[in-house]
């Protein structure tokens, strides 16, 4: 397959009008390997040589994706963000403002993915898109912010599937009590689960989130329709998108309502696992896009149609918020469909939490690997090796499942300082989301910026600039606790956990690692690579001072 054809150019469209005659053989192998070398020439300008097998297809990644995102478990997980903070009206509304707010930010990444496809992700469009001056800090602020996130947002998502299944357990038999020891237990044999499955070849690993996606989808939309057909008794269609009566919060209603956005942000967060595994997928530049977008439009769609479905069922609301499993969608479930239906429900929603857990850990381990090729982590050496036998970089998983399992251990002395992981890890995900889009922002006229084949054309513009102000509103949202003057109990310690560790990390780099470290450092030493040049413009910009 030539260039021009791949470009989209007038051949392509000959091509295309002669098709194939009858008889003629087409040789798929040959179509593939052009394929995947020009996915390789385009890493190669980047700075980068191929690794990895590209086996990851359109199909394998969306499910990646979308296991990632995981509405099932996701709405459960945070179901206290929504039914808790404002009620019904939380869990529509909430949800369906939260989701499109959102979008801005998913198309705005998704242009940069295309432009570069490559495993840094958020940390290379950050270099490349910042102005001169400001690529250093800004990348440096962005690589630490993943570097916060990552572990934590996989320890944190492990780790309410594990008490997804704990609660399980609690419904199918009462008389047991759960200890945290219990549940820390059943998080590291989860974890050790999860860092073999992402050991396993690329193609193995995307048949997985396949078959996940697969149940979850087809589980989602049984519970959709199910629930409000079992139900004995169902809210009216006005009270769930008027009814605001209720509010969990000790802040006022508009605030309060606010509040719930956070569900549908923490939940269709982590499409850019996407950007992570370009370098294993198929047309990278194409795909890595669409299955951005597709992921997060159908969960999020999927997401508000089942959360109507369970605002119709939650009749008292208080009742199920209080209830000692401590699990309100589990206590609606067995309530609705009956113990055994219930459980089953709930045990499904474990897995594909679980399944989730798996999708960020691939994600993490990836960044891990790209991060130590630049030479940005410790035992970076190491960290950086493929396997030769799965040509995947299990080194830098198991780096990620060692730190994960030791985050882990807090939980068994302080429920709070758990929870702290969890929301620091949310504030610094969303840091790094919104700079490689506030960089395209600020230098709006980069000369080194080229858009891939997929680019928002004259909207990019609009769009990036909802993206941020929407970003600057959702970041100190995060960081809120449920009411004025908190407890040690009721804190939000999301920025007590994030401040600190960006103090150290400037500290670091104020004092040594300015000397040391340059941004993503290309593997290949050709001159003609976009990083070089980049780098040759920092030079210049710095004589120039």
């Amino acid at each position: 397959m030539s260039s021009s054809v791949r470009s989209g150019s007038p051949k392509m469209a000959d091509d295309d009008k002669k098709g194939t005659l009858p008889g003629e053989q087409v040789d798929m192998d040959a179509i593939e390997s052009q394929s995947i070398a020009s996915d390789d020439a385009l890493l190669h300008h980047l700075g980068y040589k191929s690794e990895f097998k590209r086996d990851f297809t359109f199909l394998g990644l969306f499910s990646l994706t979308s296991s990632e995102l995981a509405v099932l478990p996701g709405v459960a997980g945070t179901i206290w963000y929504t039914m808790g903070y404002f009620g019904l009206v939380g869990m529509t509304w909430g949800w369906l403002v939260g989701f499109l707010g959102g979008q801005f930010l998913v198309y705005s990444l998704s242009e940069l993915a295309s432009a570069y496809p490559t495993s840094g992700g958020l940390y290379y469009w950050t270099y490349m898109t910042a102005p001169p001056r400001w690529k250093m800090s800004w990348c440096y602020l962005c690589a630490w912010s993943m570097v916060i996130s990552t572990p934590l947002a996989c320890c944190s998502i492990t780790f309410s599937a594990a008490q997804l299944l704990m609660s399980t357990v609690q419904l199918a038999h009462p008389d047991y009590e759960a200890q945290a020891w219990h549940t820390y237990l059943v998080y590291v044999a989860m974890m050790f689960v999860s860092y073999c499955i992402i050991c396993l070849p690329t193609k193995q690993v995307s048949r997985f989130n396949i078959f996940a996606t697969v149940i979850g989808t087809i589980v989602l939309i049984i519970t959709t329709i199910w629930l409000p057909v079992a139900a004995p008794e169902l809210n009216s269609a006005k009270r769930i998108f008027t009814d605001t009566s209720y509010n969990g919060t000790s802040w006022p209603s508009g605030w309060s309502f606010c509040m719930t956005f956070l569900s549908a942000t923490w939940t269709l967060s982590g499409y850019d696992v996407a950007a992570h595994v370009a370098e294993e997928t198929h047309n990278a530049s194409r795909t890595v896009p669409r299955a951005m977008i597709w992921s997060s439009w159908s969960s999020g769609f999927l997401g508000f149609i089942y959360l109507i479905s369970l605002s119709l069922c939650a009749v008292d609301v208080e009742s199920l918020m209080g209830d000692d499993v401590d699990q309100p969608l589990g206590t609606l479930f067995v309530t609705v469909l009956g113990n055994r239906a219930g459980i089953t429900l709930l045990a499904i929603n474990f897995f594909c939490q679980f399944a989730c857990g798996v999708a960020f850990f691939v994600a993490a381990s990836r960044i891990f690997f790209a991060y130590a090729r630049d030479k940005a982590l410790p035992f970076h050496d190491w960290l950086s090796k493929v396997s030769p036998r799965t040509q995947t970089p299990n080194n830098a998983s198991f780096a990620v499942f060692v730190i994960s399992t030791a985050f882990g251990a807090v939980s068994i002395g302080s429920d709070i300082a758990f929870e702290a992981f969890f929301s620091g890890s949310t504030l610094a995900g969303q840091i790094s989301y919104i700079l490689p889009v506030l960089g395209r922002c600020v230098f709006e006229d980069n000369p080194d910026y080229r858009p891939g084949p997929f680019n928002l054309g004259k909207w990019s513009k609009t769009i990036r600039l909802c993206a941020v102000a929407w970003n600057f509103f959702i970041m100190p949202l995060v960081s809120f606790p449920e009411g004025p003057m908190p407890s040690a109990a009721d804190m939000n310690w999301a920025v007590v956990l994030y401040v600190p560790f960006q103090i150290f990390a400037f500290i670091y780099w104020w004092f040594w690692g300015y000397k040391t470290f340059t941004g993503p450092c290309p593997n290949l030493r050709a001159q003609n690579t976009i990083i070089d040049q980049v780098h040759n413009e920092i030079e210049e910009a710095k004589k120039e001072q």
